[in-house]
């Protein structure tokens, strides 16, 4: 019985080489990913990449970058290591960690 619709061009190797060549590299555009594909004989257009990345989760997002430290935070980091670079462990296993990254939230 005949199926509908045209079959696709990528075949399960390139899907694997592409999902290998995405978490190997996520910065990667998808002019690289196609033209990586014509090593498996997958000659295919940058947009069709791009529907095939969004098809397995990977959606064009770029990697927000972790703001720089200023100079007033590098003399309040090194003033707070020089006022407790005596204390024992037992003072450290009693402090409270948290993380207070705005940012770190969204990503989850």
């Amino acid at each position: 019985m005949p199926r509908s619709g045209r079959p696709s061009k990528f075949t399960p190797r390139a899907d694997r080489k592409m999902l290998k060549e995405i978490t190997k590299n996520p910065k990667i555009s998808s002019q690289d990913l196609q033209q990586a594909f014509a090593t498996v004989d997958v000659k295919v257009h940058a947009s069709t990449v791009r529907k095939r990345l969004q098809k397995f989760n990977f959606h064009e997002r770029c990697a927000r970058r972790k703001p720089l430290l200023s100079k007033k935070n590098i003399k309040a980091r090194l003033k707070f290591a020089r006022e407790n670079v005596d204390k024992d462990q037992d003072f450290w296993n009693n402090v409270l960690w948290t993380d207070y990254n705005s940012f770190s939230s969204s990503l989850a």
